[in-house]
Protein backbone atom coordinates (compact mmCIF):
# COMPACT_ATOMS: atom_id res chain seq x y z
CA UNK A 1 0.00 0.00 0.00
CA UNK A 2 2.82 2.06 1.04
CA UNK A 3 4.10 2.81 -2.98
CA UNK A 4 0.68 3.30 -3.87
CA UNK A 5 0.25 5.93 -1.16
CA UNK A 6 3.44 7.77 -2.43
CA UNK A 7 2.31 7.24 -6.07
CA UNK A 8 -0.84 8.97 -4.86
CA UNK A 9 0.30 11.94 -2.80
CA UNK A 10 2.61 12.66 -5.48
CA UNK A 11 -0.71 13.41 -8.33
CA UNK A 12 -2.34 15.16 -5.55
CA UNK A 13 -0.31 15.89 -2.68
CA UNK A 14 -1.98 16.68 1.15
CA UNK A 15 -5.01 14.12 -0.34
CA UNK A 16 -6.82 15.39 3.32
CA UNK A 17 -6.96 19.29 2.31
CA UNK A 18 -10.74 19.72 1.63
CA UNK A 19 -9.56 21.53 -1.57
CA UNK A 20 -9.28 18.28 -3.69
CA UNK A 21 -12.41 17.41 -2.45
CA UNK A 22 -13.66 20.93 -4.21
CA UNK A 23 -11.97 20.09 -7.07
CA UNK A 24 -13.74 16.46 -7.39
CA UNK A 25 -17.03 18.53 -7.19
CA UNK A 26 -15.93 20.73 -10.13
CA UNK A 27 -14.65 17.41 -12.24
CA UNK A 28 -18.01 16.69 -11.73
CA UNK A 29 -19.61 19.71 -12.58
CA UNK A 30 -17.45 20.03 -15.87
CA UNK A 31 -19.07 16.71 -16.72
CA UNK A 32 -22.46 17.73 -16.16
CA UNK A 33 -22.00 20.11 -19.01
CA UNK A 34 -22.33 18.07 -21.59
CA UNK A 35 -25.46 18.31 -22.72
CA UNK A 36 -24.84 22.40 -23.43
CA UNK A 37 -22.37 21.34 -25.73
CA UNK A 38 -22.30 20.51 -29.06
CA UNK A 39 -21.51 16.83 -29.09
CA UNK A 40 -24.37 16.25 -27.50
CA UNK A 41 -27.10 18.25 -28.62
CA UNK A 42 -25.92 16.89 -32.25
CA UNK A 43 -27.38 13.91 -31.12
CA UNK A 44 -30.57 15.72 -30.81
CA UNK A 45 -30.79 17.75 -34.13
CA UNK A 46 -32.76 15.58 -36.54
CA UNK A 47 -35.65 15.11 -33.97
CA UNK A 48 -35.40 19.26 -33.06
CA UNK A 49 -35.62 19.79 -36.81
CA UNK A 50 -38.77 17.48 -36.99
CA UNK A 51 -40.43 19.14 -33.96
CA UNK A 52 -39.97 22.43 -34.77
CA UNK A 53 -40.16 22.68 -39.27
CA UNK A 54 -36.88 23.66 -39.48
CA UNK A 55 -34.63 22.75 -42.47
CA UNK A 56 -30.80 21.69 -41.52
CA UNK A 57 -29.93 25.29 -43.10
CA UNK A 58 -32.40 26.64 -41.14
CA UNK A 59 -31.22 25.29 -37.72
CA UNK A 60 -27.50 25.26 -38.05
CA UNK A 61 -28.09 29.02 -38.35
CA UNK A 62 -30.43 29.48 -35.17
CA UNK A 63 -27.61 27.40 -33.59
CA UNK A 64 -25.38 29.55 -34.88
CA UNK A 65 -27.52 33.05 -33.76
CA UNK A 66 -27.90 31.44 -29.95
CA UNK A 67 -23.95 30.29 -29.55
CA UNK A 68 -22.93 34.09 -30.30
CA UNK A 69 -25.84 35.69 -28.31
CA UNK A 70 -24.94 33.15 -25.26
CA UNK A 71 -21.13 34.14 -25.69
CA UNK A 72 -22.50 38.01 -25.48
CA UNK A 73 -23.56 37.47 -21.78
CA UNK A 74 -20.42 35.38 -20.57
CA UNK A 75 -19.09 38.33 -19.56
CA UNK A 76 -22.06 39.38 -17.23
CA UNK A 77 -22.07 35.50 -16.28
CA UNK A 78 -17.93 36.06 -14.99
CA UNK A 79 -19.07 39.28 -13.15
CA UNK A 80 -21.74 37.31 -11.15
CA UNK A 81 -19.32 34.37 -10.57
CA UNK A 82 -16.73 36.51 -8.82
CA UNK A 83 -19.49 38.19 -6.52
CA UNK A 84 -21.41 34.60 -5.60
CA UNK A 85 -20.56 32.30 -2.95
CA UNK A 86 -19.18 29.16 -5.63
CA UNK A 87 -22.13 26.84 -4.35
CA UNK A 88 -24.74 29.65 -4.88
CA UNK A 89 -23.33 30.29 -8.47
CA UNK A 90 -22.90 26.51 -9.73
CA UNK A 91 -25.91 25.83 -7.71
CA UNK A 92 -28.42 27.71 -9.75
CA UNK A 93 -25.90 27.13 -13.17
CA UNK A 94 -26.95 23.42 -12.85
CA UNK A 95 -30.95 23.79 -11.61
CA UNK A 96 -31.62 26.10 -14.80
CA UNK A 97 -29.35 23.93 -16.90
CA UNK A 98 -31.84 21.05 -16.06
CA UNK A 99 -34.16 23.63 -16.63
CA UNK A 100 -32.89 23.85 -19.97
CA UNK A 101 -33.18 20.61 -20.57
CA UNK A 102 -36.78 20.68 -20.22
CA UNK A 103 -37.45 23.46 -22.09
CA UNK A 104 -35.40 21.51 -25.13
CA UNK A 105 -37.86 18.13 -24.08
CA UNK A 106 -40.71 20.45 -25.02
CA UNK A 107 -40.07 21.99 -28.22
CA UNK A 108 -42.37 22.87 -30.62
CA UNK A 109 -41.52 25.35 -32.84
CA UNK A 110 -38.46 27.37 -33.58
CA UNK A 111 -38.95 30.28 -30.73
CA UNK A 112 -38.81 27.27 -28.40
CA UNK A 113 -35.82 25.66 -29.81
CA UNK A 114 -33.81 29.09 -30.00
CA UNK A 115 -33.95 29.91 -26.23
CA UNK A 116 -33.48 26.11 -25.50
CA UNK A 117 -30.18 26.02 -27.58
CA UNK A 118 -29.33 29.79 -25.98
CA UNK A 119 -29.78 28.48 -22.48
CA UNK A 120 -27.86 25.23 -22.69
CA UNK A 121 -25.47 27.13 -24.79
CA UNK A 122 -24.65 29.94 -21.95
CA UNK A 123 -24.83 27.62 -19.33
CA UNK A 124 -23.58 24.04 -20.33
CA UNK A 125 -21.30 25.95 -22.53
CA UNK A 126 -20.28 28.93 -20.81
CA UNK A 127 -21.63 29.73 -17.30
CA UNK A 128 -20.24 25.86 -15.40
CA UNK A 129 -16.49 26.49 -16.66
CA UNK A 130 -16.76 30.21 -14.96
CA UNK A 131 -17.78 29.02 -11.65
CA UNK A 132 -15.77 26.37 -11.70
CA UNK A 133 -12.16 28.34 -12.53
CA UNK A 134 -13.24 31.11 -9.50
CA UNK A 135 -13.29 28.38 -6.91
CA UNK A 136 -10.64 26.00 -7.57
CA UNK A 137 -8.11 29.12 -8.11
CA UNK A 138 -9.20 30.04 -4.38
CA UNK A 139 -7.77 26.34 -3.46
CA UNK A 140 -4.42 26.26 -4.99
CA UNK A 141 -1.50 28.02 -6.20
CA UNK A 142 1.23 25.75 -5.98
CA UNK A 143 -0.89 23.00 -7.09
CA UNK A 144 -3.11 24.95 -9.76
CA UNK A 145 -2.36 23.57 -12.56
CA UNK A 146 -2.72 19.96 -11.34
CA UNK A 147 -6.29 20.83 -9.85
CA UNK A 148 -7.29 22.96 -12.85
CA UNK A 149 -6.00 20.00 -15.41
CA UNK A 150 -8.32 17.44 -13.33
CA UNK A 151 -11.17 19.91 -13.28
CA UNK A 152 -10.63 20.30 -17.36
CA UNK A 153 -10.69 16.68 -17.63
CA UNK A 154 -14.40 16.21 -16.70
CA UNK A 155 -15.03 17.80 -20.20
CA UNK A 156 -13.49 14.97 -21.98
CA UNK A 157 -15.05 12.47 -19.69
CA UNK A 158 -18.29 13.87 -20.31
CA UNK A 159 -17.04 13.26 -24.36
CA UNK A 160 -16.27 9.81 -23.61
CA UNK A 161 -19.58 9.04 -21.73
CA UNK A 162 -22.33 11.09 -22.48
CA UNK A 163 -22.80 10.11 -26.17
CA UNK A 164 -23.18 6.41 -24.88
CA UNK A 165 -26.08 7.51 -21.86
CA UNK A 166 -28.10 9.77 -24.82
CA UNK A 167 -28.14 7.04 -27.26
CA UNK A 168 -29.30 4.34 -24.66
CA UNK A 169 -31.86 6.56 -23.31
CA UNK A 170 -33.47 7.65 -26.26
CA UNK A 171 -33.95 3.71 -26.80
CA UNK A 172 -35.67 3.77 -23.94
CA UNK A 173 -37.60 6.70 -23.01
CA UNK A 174 -37.18 8.44 -26.42
CA UNK A 175 -35.83 11.73 -27.12
CA UNK A 176 -37.83 13.90 -25.08
CA UNK A 177 -38.14 11.16 -22.58
CA UNK A 178 -34.27 11.33 -22.14
CA UNK A 179 -34.35 15.38 -21.76
CA UNK A 180 -37.05 15.32 -19.20
CA UNK A 181 -34.85 12.51 -17.18
CA UNK A 182 -31.83 14.69 -17.34
CA UNK A 183 -33.76 17.61 -16.40
CA UNK A 184 -34.93 15.64 -13.25
CA UNK A 185 -31.33 14.54 -12.16
CA UNK A 186 -29.95 18.21 -12.61
CA UNK A 187 -32.93 20.07 -10.51
CA UNK A 188 -33.56 17.43 -7.94
CA UNK A 189 -30.36 15.31 -7.31
CA UNK A 190 -26.84 16.86 -8.57
CA UNK A 191 -27.69 20.91 -8.48
CA UNK A 192 -28.60 20.01 -4.31
CA UNK A 193 -25.17 17.68 -3.91
CA UNK A 194 -23.39 20.51 -5.84
CA UNK A 195 -24.27 23.30 -3.42
CA UNK A 196 -23.87 21.22 -0.19
CA UNK A 197 -20.16 19.90 -1.05
CA UNK A 198 -19.03 23.27 -2.43
CA UNK A 199 -17.54 26.02 -0.11
CA UNK A 200 -15.14 28.66 -0.44
CA UNK A 201 -11.75 28.34 1.36
CA UNK A 202 -11.86 29.63 4.96
CA UNK A 203 -9.01 32.71 5.72
CA UNK A 204 -7.57 30.41 8.33
CA UNK A 205 -7.13 27.33 5.44
CA UNK A 206 -3.53 27.95 3.37
CA UNK A 207 -3.67 27.03 -0.37
CA UNK A 208 -2.85 23.77 -1.09
CA UNK A 209 -3.25 22.38 2.06
CA UNK A 210 0.18 23.37 3.33
CA UNK A 211 0.33 24.00 7.30
CA UNK A 212 0.90 27.70 8.86
CA UNK A 213 4.13 27.89 10.83
CA UNK A 214 4.27 29.94 14.06
CA UNK A 215 5.24 33.42 12.58
CA UNK A 216 3.05 33.12 9.51
CA UNK A 217 -0.47 32.39 11.58
CA UNK A 218 -2.56 33.04 8.52
CA UNK A 219 -1.61 34.50 5.19
CA UNK A 220 1.19 32.66 3.03
CA UNK A 221 3.84 34.96 1.33
CA UNK A 222 3.93 34.06 -1.88
CA UNK A 223 -0.10 34.72 -1.72
CA UNK A 224 0.42 38.46 -1.05
CA UNK A 225 2.65 38.32 -3.77
CA UNK A 226 -0.58 37.32 -6.25
CA UNK A 227 -1.31 39.75 -9.55
CA UNK A 228 -4.18 41.52 -8.45
CA UNK A 229 -5.70 43.48 -12.11
CA UNK A 230 -9.13 44.46 -12.67
CA UNK A 231 -11.05 43.83 -15.56
CA UNK A 232 -10.76 47.14 -16.67
CA UNK A 233 -6.92 47.18 -16.72
CA UNK A 234 -6.66 44.27 -18.11
CA UNK A 235 -9.03 45.30 -20.69
CA UNK A 236 -6.51 48.16 -21.50
CA UNK A 237 -3.53 46.50 -22.50
CA UNK A 238 -2.78 45.30 -26.06
CA UNK A 239 -1.66 42.38 -24.48
CA UNK A 240 -4.30 41.01 -23.12
CA UNK A 241 -6.36 41.06 -27.03
CA UNK A 242 -3.16 39.48 -28.29
CA UNK A 243 -3.52 36.78 -25.69
CA UNK A 244 -7.53 36.40 -26.43
CA UNK A 245 -6.79 36.21 -29.86
CA UNK A 246 -3.97 33.32 -29.38
CA UNK A 247 -6.10 31.30 -26.81
CA UNK A 248 -9.71 31.29 -29.68
CA UNK A 249 -7.74 30.39 -32.76
CA UNK A 250 -7.47 26.19 -31.19
CA UNK A 251 -11.39 26.28 -30.51
CA UNK A 252 -11.90 28.43 -33.80
CA UNK A 253 -9.86 25.70 -35.55
CA UNK A 254 -10.94 22.28 -33.79
CA UNK A 255 -14.54 23.37 -34.42
CA UNK A 256 -14.46 23.64 -38.48
CA UNK A 257 -12.56 20.10 -38.34
CA UNK A 258 -15.53 18.48 -36.13
CA UNK A 259 -17.96 20.13 -37.63
CA UNK A 260 -16.67 19.04 -41.27
CA UNK A 261 -15.10 15.50 -39.88
CA UNK A 262 -17.74 13.24 -42.44
CA UNK A 263 -16.41 15.34 -44.98
CA UNK A 264 -12.77 15.54 -44.43
CA UNK A 265 -12.96 11.64 -43.54
CA UNK A 266 -14.57 10.69 -46.95
CA UNK A 267 -12.56 13.38 -48.69
CA UNK A 268 -9.38 11.53 -47.59
CA UNK A 269 -10.70 8.23 -48.12
CA UNK A 270 -10.18 7.03 -44.68
CA UNK A 271 -14.19 6.06 -44.64
CA UNK A 272 -16.53 8.07 -41.72
CA UNK A 273 -16.98 4.69 -40.37
CA UNK A 274 -13.66 5.58 -38.79
CA UNK A 275 -14.80 8.65 -37.28
CA UNK A 276 -16.14 7.16 -34.05
CA UNK A 277 -12.33 5.43 -33.39
CA UNK A 278 -10.22 8.74 -34.55
CA UNK A 279 -12.41 10.52 -32.24
CA UNK A 280 -11.59 8.22 -29.14
CA UNK A 281 -8.54 8.53 -29.83
CA UNK A 282 -8.75 12.40 -29.87
CA UNK A 283 -10.26 12.15 -26.37
CA UNK A 284 -7.69 10.20 -24.75
CA UNK A 285 -4.94 12.06 -25.90
CA UNK A 286 -7.05 15.09 -24.57
CA UNK A 287 -7.44 13.68 -21.31
CA UNK A 288 -3.82 12.61 -20.50
CA UNK A 289 -2.96 15.70 -22.20
CA UNK A 290 -5.01 17.79 -20.00
CA UNK A 291 -3.12 16.83 -16.74
CA UNK A 292 0.20 16.11 -17.72
CA UNK A 293 0.20 19.90 -19.12
CA UNK A 294 -1.23 20.94 -15.85
CA UNK A 295 1.50 19.64 -13.46
CA UNK A 296 4.31 21.12 -15.90
CA UNK A 297 2.45 24.64 -16.06
CA UNK A 298 2.92 24.78 -12.17
CA UNK A 299 6.42 25.33 -13.24
CA UNK A 300 6.91 27.00 -16.93
CA UNK A 301 4.67 29.70 -18.12
CA UNK A 302 1.64 28.82 -19.81
CA UNK A 303 2.44 30.36 -23.15
CA UNK A 304 4.83 27.63 -23.84
CA UNK A 305 2.10 25.29 -23.75
CA UNK A 306 -0.30 27.40 -26.11
CA UNK A 307 2.79 27.83 -28.69
CA UNK A 308 3.26 24.24 -28.47
CA UNK A 309 -0.57 23.07 -28.73
CA UNK A 310 -0.57 24.99 -32.08
CA UNK A 311 2.43 23.00 -32.94
CA UNK A 312 0.36 19.96 -32.85
CA UNK A 313 -2.37 21.24 -34.25
CA UNK A 314 0.26 22.26 -37.25
CA UNK A 315 1.31 18.70 -36.95
CA UNK A 316 -2.31 17.39 -37.25
CA UNK A 317 -2.97 19.09 -40.59
CA UNK A 318 0.70 18.36 -41.94
CA UNK A 319 -0.46 14.47 -41.58
CA UNK A 320 -2.99 14.62 -44.01
CA UNK A 321 -0.82 15.15 -46.64
CA UNK A 322 1.31 11.91 -45.72
CA UNK A 323 0.96 8.67 -47.42
CA UNK A 324 -0.52 6.26 -44.62
CA UNK A 325 -2.88 3.64 -44.61
CA UNK A 326 -6.49 4.89 -43.77
CA UNK A 327 -6.41 3.54 -40.04
CA UNK A 328 -2.89 4.99 -38.93
CA UNK A 329 -3.70 7.90 -40.88
CA UNK A 330 -6.70 8.82 -38.88
CA UNK A 331 -5.40 7.87 -35.83
CA UNK A 332 -2.51 9.94 -36.16
CA UNK A 333 -4.46 12.60 -36.98
CA UNK A 334 -6.71 12.51 -33.97
CA UNK A 335 -4.25 11.81 -31.36
CA UNK A 336 -2.25 14.85 -32.79
CA UNK A 337 -5.58 16.81 -32.31
CA UNK A 338 -6.16 15.50 -28.73
CA UNK A 339 -2.75 16.60 -27.79
CA UNK A 340 -3.38 20.10 -29.18
CA UNK A 341 -6.66 20.05 -27.11
CA UNK A 342 -5.40 18.87 -24.03
CA UNK A 343 -2.45 21.34 -23.82
CA UNK A 344 -4.93 24.51 -24.73
CA UNK A 345 -7.67 23.15 -22.08
CA UNK A 346 -4.65 23.84 -19.28
CA UNK A 347 -2.77 26.67 -20.61
CA UNK A 348 -6.19 28.40 -20.84
CA UNK A 349 -7.18 27.96 -17.42
CA UNK A 350 -3.52 28.96 -16.03
CA UNK A 351 -3.22 31.80 -18.31
CA UNK A 352 -5.72 34.49 -16.77
CA UNK A 353 -4.35 33.95 -13.07
CA UNK A 354 -0.94 33.64 -13.86
CA UNK A 355 -1.07 36.78 -15.95
CA UNK A 356 -3.74 38.99 -14.17
CA UNK A 357 -4.42 37.10 -10.78
CA UNK A 358 -7.49 35.77 -9.24
CA UNK A 359 -9.06 39.12 -8.31
CA UNK A 360 -11.27 39.53 -10.88
CA UNK A 361 -11.20 36.05 -12.78
CA UNK A 362 -14.41 35.45 -13.00
CA UNK A 363 -14.86 38.28 -15.11
CA UNK A 364 -11.72 37.98 -17.23
CA UNK A 365 -12.46 35.06 -18.17
CA UNK A 366 -16.04 35.85 -18.83
CA UNK A 367 -14.75 38.48 -21.53
CA UNK A 368 -11.87 35.39 -23.00
CA UNK A 369 -15.01 32.91 -23.25
CA UNK A 370 -17.04 34.89 -24.75
CA UNK A 371 -14.86 35.45 -27.70
CA UNK A 372 -13.75 31.71 -27.76
CA UNK A 373 -17.07 31.09 -27.97
CA UNK A 374 -17.77 33.26 -30.79
CA UNK A 375 -14.78 32.63 -32.39
CA UNK A 376 -15.69 28.31 -32.98
CA UNK A 377 -18.31 30.31 -35.42
CA UNK A 378 -16.35 31.67 -37.51
CA UNK A 379 -14.25 28.16 -38.57
CA UNK A 380 -16.90 26.25 -39.90
CA UNK A 381 -17.87 28.69 -42.95
CA UNK A 382 -14.15 29.55 -43.73
CA UNK A 383 -13.55 25.81 -44.20
CA UNK A 384 -16.38 25.45 -46.00
CA UNK A 385 -16.05 28.19 -48.27
CA UNK A 386 -11.90 26.76 -48.84
CA UNK A 387 -13.02 23.74 -49.71
CA UNK A 388 -15.85 24.39 -52.36
CA UNK A 389 -17.98 22.58 -54.06
CA UNK A 390 -15.45 20.03 -54.71
CA UNK A 391 -15.17 19.45 -50.64
CA UNK A 392 -11.02 19.36 -51.30
CA UNK A 393 -9.78 20.23 -47.66
CA UNK A 394 -6.00 20.38 -48.92
CA UNK A 395 -6.40 24.51 -48.88
CA UNK A 396 -8.40 24.95 -45.34
CA UNK A 397 -5.67 22.22 -43.66
CA UNK A 398 -2.94 25.21 -45.56
CA UNK A 399 -4.66 28.18 -43.91
CA UNK A 400 -5.47 26.74 -40.84
CA UNK A 401 -1.97 25.40 -40.52
CA UNK A 402 -0.58 28.74 -41.05
CA UNK A 403 -2.64 30.88 -38.38
CA UNK A 404 -2.19 28.00 -35.99
CA UNK A 405 1.99 28.52 -37.11
CA UNK A 406 1.64 32.40 -36.55
CA UNK A 407 -0.29 31.73 -33.05
CA UNK A 408 2.52 29.53 -31.74
CA UNK A 409 5.18 32.41 -32.31
CA UNK A 410 3.15 35.51 -31.07
CA UNK A 411 1.87 33.38 -28.07
CA UNK A 412 5.59 33.36 -27.01
CA UNK A 413 6.71 36.62 -27.40
CA UNK A 414 4.08 37.99 -24.80
CA UNK A 415 5.21 38.01 -21.57
CA UNK A 416 3.10 38.32 -18.16
CA UNK A 417 2.75 42.14 -17.66
CA UNK A 418 4.27 43.87 -14.32
CA UNK A 419 2.49 43.52 -11.07
CA UNK A 420 -0.27 47.15 -11.02
CA UNK A 421 0.64 49.65 -8.65
CA UNK A 422 -0.81 49.02 -5.09
CA UNK A 423 -3.13 52.16 -3.89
Amino acid sequence: MKPLHRIWTYFFPNPSFYGWAVVGVCFWCSLLSSPGQSFVISLYIEHAMAAAGLSRLEISSLYAAMTLSAAACLPMMGRLADRWPSRRFLGVVVVLLGASCALFASVQNAVMLGAAFFLLRLLGQGSIGLGTLTVTVQWFRRYRGRALAVVGQGYAAGEMVFPAIVFALMTLLGWRGSLWLFAGLYILMFAPLVAFLLRERRLDEWSDGVKASIDQPIAEVYEAEERAFSLAEAMRMPAFWVMVACVSVFPMAVTALIFHQVAIFESMQWGAARIPLSFATFAGAALLMTYVSGMVLERVSSRFAISLAMVFMVLAMASTFVALPALAASLAYGSLLGVASGMTASANNMLWPEYYGIAALGAIKGVVTAVRNGATALGPPLVALLAGEAERFGTAFVVLGSICALTAIVALLIKPPAAPAQA
